[in-house]
C-alpha cells in the first residue's frame, strides 16, 4: 500500500546514502592521509632536531669543564696536556705499550676526549618504506586528483534527490480523438 505522500516506506536504505558514504570516505582519505604523513614527516624533523641541540650542549658543557680546569690550573689536566701536546712526560710517567706507528703522525688533539659521543638519531617515519596501497593513491599526485574528483562526484550523487516517476493523468478518449476509418 503507499501512503498518500505517494513514496513507498522500504526498509532499504536509499542508495544516495551509500553515494554519501563512500564518497565523504574517498574525500576524507585523499584529505587526511597526506596531512598525517605531513605530521609524521614535522615530527621527525623536531626529534632530529631536539637530538642534535641535546647533542650540541653536551659538547659545550664538556669544553667549558675544561675551560674552567684549565683556569684552576688543575695539575692533571696541565700534566696530560703536556704529555700529549709537547711530548713532555712528569717524572715516572710514560706512556703505555710500545708505539705502533710514527709518532709525527700520532694525533696531538685533545679535541677527540672532548668530543660527546654520537647520539642515536630517532627512527624514520613509517610511511617512508611501508605504505598501503591507499596512501600510495591519495599521495600521488595524478591519483589524488582522481580520488579528489572522484569523492566530490559521489557526494553530489548522494545528496541529489530521489528520481520520481511521473504519472500522467489519462485523458478520457473523444470521439475526435478516434482516427477516423475509411
Amino acid at each position: 500500500m503507499r501512503n498518500r505522500s505517494g513514496h513507498n516506506p522500504s526498509i532499504l536504505p536509499s542508495p544516495g546514502w551509500l553515494f554519501l558514504i563512500a564518497g565523504l570516505a574517498i574525500l576524507g582519505s585523499a584529505v587526511l592521509i597526506p596531512a598525517a604523513e605531513a605530521l609524521d614527516e614535522a615530527r621527525y624533523a623536531r626529534d632530529r632536531a631536539l637530538v642534535s641541540e641535546q647533542f650540541r650542549l653536551d659538547r659545550i658543557a664538556r669544553y667549558e669543564a675544561v675551560i674552567e680546569a684549565l683556569d684552576e690550573r688543575d695539575p692533571a689536566l696541565i700534566g696530560h696536556l703536556r704529555a700529549i701536546q709537547l711530548n713532555q712526560y712528569p717524572e715516572g710517567m710514560r706512556p703505555l705499550g710500545e708505539i705502533t706507528e710514527d709518532p709525527a703522525l700520532a694525533s696531538a688533539s685533545i679535541f677527540e676526549k672532548l668530543e660527546p659521543p654520537l647520539p642515536e638519531m630517532p627512527a624514520e617515519p613509517a610511511h617512508r618504506s611501508d605504505r598501503s596501497y591507499l596512501a600510495k593513491l591519495a599521495t600521488g599526485q595524478p591519483s589524488r586528483l582522481w580520488m579528489l574528483a572522484g569523492g566530490a562526484v559521489a557526494v553530489l550523487i548522494g545528496v541529489l534527490p530521489p528520481a520520481t516517476r511521473r504519472r500522467l493523468p489519462k485523458r478520457p478518449r473523444s470521439a475526435e480523438a478516434k482516427p477516423a476509418t475509411v
